[in-house]
C-alpha cells in the first residue's frame, strides 16, 4: 500500500509534476482515489496541479491516448462527428497482459523488436503494475495520412 508520504515524496518533485504536465499536453487527465475516480473531463495544465491533486490523496494518475484541441469539451453528450471535431491525434498504446507474466515479457519484447524492425524509432514500454506491459508509440510517429484519410481519424 502506498502511504501519503511516500505519495508526496514522489509527487512533490519538481521534474516530475514538470514531466507530468508535458505529457498531459492535450489529453484528458483522470484522477483516482483509491476506489473512486474524479471529475471529468480534467486536465493538468501546471506543475503545481500534480501536487495538489496528491495533497488532496490522489493515488493514480491517467491520461488519454487521443490528443484534444480541447479536453475539456469532452462530455458524454456530444456526437461522433463533434469527438472527430475535437481528436488531433492519438498514440498508439498495446496492453500485453498474460497470467503467466514471462509470456508477458516475451511477448512485449517481440512487439517492441517488430517495431523497431519496421522503421518506429520513438517506442516506450513501462510494466503495467499487474502481469504485463504497456507499449507506447506517439502520434508523431505515424504518418499525416494514409492513403486519403487523415491519421487522426483512424482512431480507433
Amino acid at each position: 500500500m502506498i502511504t501519503k508520504s511516500i505519495s508526496l515524496k514522489f509527487f512533490k518533485r519538481k521534474d516530475i509534476q514538470e514531466e507530468m504536465v508535458k505529457h498531459a499536453l492535450n489529453k484528458e487527465v483522470g484522477v483516482r482515489y483509491g476506489e473512486g475516480f474524479g471529475k471529468r473531463p480534467d486536465v493538468l495544465s501546471y506543475p503545481r496541479d500534480v501536487l495538489e491533486l496528491a495533497l488532496q490523496n490522489v493515488t493514480s494518475f491517467h491520461t488519454s491516448e487521443e490528443r484534444w484541441s480541447n479536453p475539456l469539451s469532452l462530455s458524454s453528450n456530444i456526437t461522433k462527428k463533434e469527438l472527430d471535431e475535437l481528436r488531433i491525434g492519438w498514440d498508439l498504446v498495446l496492453d500485453i497482459d498474460c497470467k503467466i507474466f514471462e509470456y508477458s515479457r516475451i511477448c512485449a519484447d517481440l512487439v517492441v523488436r517488430f517495431l523497431k524492425y519496421n522503421g518506429v524509432k520513438d517506442v516506450s514500454v513501462k510494466f503495467s503494475g499487474n502481469k504485463g506491459f504497456h507499449i507506447g508509440v506517439p502520434f508523431e510517429a505515424f504518418p499525416k495520412q494514409v492513403g486519403n484519410t487523415l491519421t487522426k481519424d483512424l482512431f480507433p
